[in-house]
Formats: C-alpha cells, sequence, structure tokens
C-alpha cells in the first residue's frame, strides 16, 4: 500500500527506522488525537528534509515494514494509527509529485490544518491526477473544516470538549438515526444509517452530527486497519416520505461527502428500500455525481445478502443488513462516551 505523508505545523516527526515508520505527532491537538504513523521511506526522504524536529534512530537494524496488526498490538503504541492506504491510482512516482506540488501550493497555517497524512493523496485521485483542480479543493475543504470548526465536532465528548456542541451531538444521536458499528472483512467500519428514526428538523445540527459520524468512522477504520474509507448501510425500516429530509438538507448532505470527504466512502449499501424510496431517490439521484452513484449497491433478497456476504461478516452486522444474530440495542449515552475510534459494542 502506498503511504503518503505531509507537512504539519508545529508537528513532531520521528522516523523508526526498525519499522520503517514514521510517527507524526501534532503539538497543538488535543491529547485525545492519535498520533499517525507512516510508512513510506522514498516519500519520508522526498517530503520530509524541511521538517521540524526530524528525529532518526540509526541504532535499530533495518527490518521489513512490519504489518498493521504488529504495531496495532504493542503496547507502547496503544495510542498509536497507522495508515496503510487504499489502493493506488495511479504510478506511485505520479502521486509523489502531484501530492508535493499541493502540498507547495498550501500556506504554513493550511498544512497545519491536514486532517491526516493522506489528504493530499485523496483529493490528488479524487480530481483524477489534476493538480490544480485539487489545490483548489483542498484549500476549500480546509477552510470549511476551520469554519464548521470540525475539531471542536470532534472532540466535543473528551473532557476537554465543548459542552455546548456536546449536547447537540448528543440530542442528534439519541434515537440512533447514524452510527458506525462493527467493520468489513478487509477492517473498513460500518456507518449505519436509519432515515425512519430522524429526530430533528434542524439543518446545521443534522450535518454537526454527520460530519461527527463520518469522522468516527474514519478514525475507527484507521484504528482497525490503517485504511481510509469506510461503508455505509442504509436502512429504510419504518422510513416514510414525511420523514424525507427537506432538499437544502439533501444538497448540503452531499456537498460535504463529495467536497470535503472525497475518496472516504467505500460503498453504500441500500438495504431493502421500500417502494415509497423510489419517490425519494428520484429526488436525490440528480444530486449525486457518477463515481458516487456508481458505490451505491441496493440489495434485495437472496442477491442482496450475497452481495452483503461477500463484504461483511453476517454474524455481526445488523439484521437490516441480513444479520445472522441478534445484537445489542444501540445506547447512544455508551457509544458517544467511549472512543471516537471505536465503534458501537465494540
Amino acid at each position: 500500500f502506498f503511504s503518503l505523508p505531509c507537512i504539519f505545523h508545529n508537528t513532531k516527526f520521528t522516523y523508526t527506522k526498525k519499522r520503517n515508520i514514521m510517527r507524526v505527532t501534532n503539538r497543538n491537538a488535543s491529547t485525545s488525537n492519535a498520533p499517525v504513523c507512516i510508512r513510506s521511506r522514498s516519500l519520508i526522504s522526498a517530503c520530509f528534509t524541511p521538517c521540524i524536529d526530524f528525529d532518526i534512530t540509526p541504532e535499530m537494524e533495518e527490518e521489513n515494514v512490519v504489518k498493521f496488526k504488529e504495531v496495532h498490538d504493542d503496547p507502547a503504541d496503544e495510542n498509536e494509527v497507522v495508515l496503510v492506504g487504499e489502493e493506488r491510482h495511479f504510478d506511485e512516482a505520479i502521486e509523489v509529485e502531484g501530492c508535493k506540488q499541493i502540498l507547495a501550493a498550501l500556506t504554513e497555517e493550511e498544512k497545519g490544518h491536514l486532517s491526516d497524512a493522506h489528504m493530499t493523496l485523496r483529493y490528488f485521485r479524487a480530481e483524477k491526477g489534476n493538480v490544480p483542480h485539487a489545490i483548489s479543493k483542498i484549500k476549500a475543504s480546509l477552510a470549511w473544516r476551520r469554519d464548521f470548526e470540525v475539531e471542536k465536532i470532534k472532540n466535543c465528548f473528551t473532557p476537554t470538549g465543548d459542552i455546548t456542541m456536546r449536547k447537540i451531538i448528543a440530542q442528534e444521536n439519541e434515537t440512533g438515526k447514524i452510527y458506525a458499528r462493527g467493520y468489513d472483512k478487509d477492517g473498513r467500519a460500518i456507518l449505519y444509517l436509519h432515515p425512519g428514526l430522524e429526530n430533528s428538523n434542524n439543518e446545521m445540527n443534522n450535518m454537526r452530527h454527520l460530519v461527527y459520524s463520518l469522522e468516527r468512522a474514519i478514525a475507527a477504520t484507521a484504528k482497525k486497519s490503517g485504511r481510509e474509507k469506510f461503508n455505509i448501510v442504509i436502512s429504510y425500516k419504518g422510513f416514510k416520505l414525511k420523514n424525507a429530509p427537506a432538499i437544502s438538507v439533501v444538497r448540503h448532505t452531499v456537498d460535504i461527502l463529495q467536497n470535503h470527504y472525497p475518496e472516504r466512502m467505500y460503498r453504500a449499501y441500500v438495504c431493502d428500500p421500500p417502494l415509497v424510496f423510489r419517490t425519494f431517490w428520484s429526488i436525490v439521484k440528480p444530486f449525486i455525481d457518477p463515481v458516487t452513484r456508481d458505490k451505491l449497491q441496493f440489495c434485495h433478497g437472496k442477491a442482496g445478502r450475497h452481495v452483503l456476504m461477500d463484504r461483511f461478516d453476517l454474524e455481526t452486522t445488523e439484521r437490516c443488513a441480513c444479520g445472522t444474530r441478534e445484537l445489542r440495542a444501540f445506547n447512544s449515552t455508551e457509544y458517544l462516551n467511549a472512543p471516537l475510534w471505536k465503534t458501537f459494542d465494540e
């Protein structure tokens, strides 16, 4: 897998030769944010020369890159995340050069707000290698993350988290309309959406809760497998047209997913949608770009079960996704007070 480092403002970088791993810790981040480890020697040498506190431990003997599981299980690395990445879209040299150009176009402040070590790579891939477009999009997303207070949303349930934001997320989450639970066979988190449990008509708070949920699925995936994408399972149990969101909410949701979380969704599984969903889908479909639409899979009957069985362990998925066991009922308080990188009932 291809791992891409990025230059963070006010960040400590430590390269461990034994494991061929770069540890990245942002001094300004809250204590709940785990350091990120990346593994790509060619990128380290190409991109990290100007970094602050670049420490090397040459006394350790050279070894092959360890598997993620070995790093993850090391007690000394309990809060460590290793990004092993996703499938490469281009030649490594092309991706390295493209991402270096994107980084060069960012200000030091913007670099300090990059969400993780692969953010530039995802935008490069999402824009199909078009560097000017990727630069424009990532700058817009960095501004959006700052203005939308994504870090405040992510960290609101930490001991020093924002109390007002905590109340908003708690209220939005209390019915269990969106939450992360379990993983697919490759260690990508599953984000369950239950539109029939919608409990709010406040668009801004709805979007804050969506962002919290996305960030949680991302954190859980990174911790579990080092991957970057998550799955979405949409259950339309109990859904009625009166539960359908306003068009402005649909537009806002699609804008966040497509423009600010590119290359994050692996697949979305729409499970046994009722006939009334066809009307809703005809409204939503025009707002979704073709690439995202291709990731949607409608799962009906036996054929749908086979699709889900191929990706998931059905003993650990919910009934709405053809799960074979009755899982514990969702508990919002328990979920929200667990670490961000844990899915429910983990």
